[in-house]
């Protein structure tokens, strides 16, 4: 605690000093030089108030024993942070600046609030120059750490939208130089189609922040965009959530697959249906099974149209491939891909 002597060669009392000390705004803390205790002397009521807490229970105890004995990672390099800025203003005798540090505290309802930090922690030196006390004093920087993520998240946004949209549309150029047909209504059919699929990959991809979207909803989408007969098909699997580098590719290849249906297989016929399942095998890779069931019997195409090679190609982005079966009654096929990370992982 300080004492109310006035020190000689025309220094403040030590009353003008607390009387300073605590009134100011800014949380203070008066520290004793005496590692590795670090004994805190005083703490002004700005500080108590702060950290939730009374100057009462924080005067005579060490720094570091008002924290938890097993803190949490965050918590530890928050500790870790203050024991480096006090260590260095001993060696150096000069202020400095803390490291910010993450602390979650609990607020008097009970909800836990995470607040960040930095202190400027200065030496008071006697008439040798050696330091017998520091005075820290807190700043709640959490303002200017969101805002600064935020800045950084709509700099990589921006980034993330400028290079899909580029490659969105070379591949709209590639459909429109590669997309053929026997008439320019069906050409505009086909098309638009494509192109649709393109703009709902987009979409789900906006919904979820650029983050990826679920293996469902691409399929869901994707046939109810072409069949208004959702009672024929059914579709089922595991929550599987595709990192967004896989989506436009998976929604395109369904597309084309689901269009086949509609036109020439199982879909086309009144009695006919589709049964569309996946599931997640061992490692990272993913099993997609396409089962058509058509009441009358499905011809084979007698070759590839330029729908097989784009999902031969989209495949090929998937780092996977398709397995065709055409069977009398319709057409099985099997993707298997790997997505380029843990589609399990949370986002």
């Amino acid at each position: 605690m300080l004492d109310s002597d006035s020190r000689q060669g025309g220094s403040i009392s030590a009353d003008i000093f607390r009387a300073v000390f605590e009134s100011s705004p800014r949380p203070l803390l008066l520290i004793a030089a005496d590692p590795p205790k670090f004994t805190m002397l005083a703490a002004n009521e700005a500080h108590a108030r702060t950290f939730w807490t009374t100057p009462a229970a924080l005067e005579g105890k060490g720094i570091f024993e008002v924290f938890p004995e097993s803190p949490n990672e965050d918590l530890a390099l928050f500790m870790d942070s203050i024991r480096q800025s006090l260590e260095r203003v001993l060696a150096s005798r000069k202020p400095d600046r803390m490291r910010i540090g993450r602390m979650t505290l609990a607020a008097a309802a009970g909800e836990p609030v995470e607040r960040y930090w930095t202190a400027t922690n200065s030496p008071i030196l006697d008439p040798d120059g050696e330091v017998t006390h520091i005075l820290s004093a807190s700043q709640d920087v959490t303002g200017e750490v969101q805002e600064r993520r935020s800045e950084q998240a709509r700099a990589l946004l921006m980034r993330e939208v400028d290079h899909r949209a580029r490659n969105a549309l070379m591949l709209v150029q590639s459909l429109v130089r590669l997309s053929s047909a026997t008439s320019l209504e069906e050409f505009r059919t086909i098309l638009d189609g494509r192109i649709a699929s393109l703009a709902r990959a987009q979409t789900s991809l906006a919904a979820r922040k650029w983050e990826g979207a679920i293996v469902g909803d691409i399929v869901a989408e994707a046939l109810a965009a072409v069949s208004s007969s959702a009672e024929r098909y059914s579709i089922g699997g595991p929550r599987l959530v595709l990192p967004a580098g896989d989506v436009q590719a998976l929604s395109m290849i369904v597309h084309e697959l689901a269009t086949n249906a509609v036109k020439y297989g199982s879909l086309s016929e009144s009695e006919g249906a589709l049964t569309v399942s996946w599931e997640r095998l061992p490692g990272r890779a993913v099993r997609l099974v396409w089962r058509e069931d058509s009441p009358a019997e499905i011809e084979a195409p007698r070759e590839g149209g330029f729908g097989s090679r784009l999902i031969a190609q989209l495949m090929g982005q998937l780092r996977g491939g398709v397995r065709y079966e055409w069977r009398p009654n319709g057409l099985l096929a099997e993707l298997m891909f790997t997505p380029t990370d843990d589609p399990d992982a949370p986002r």
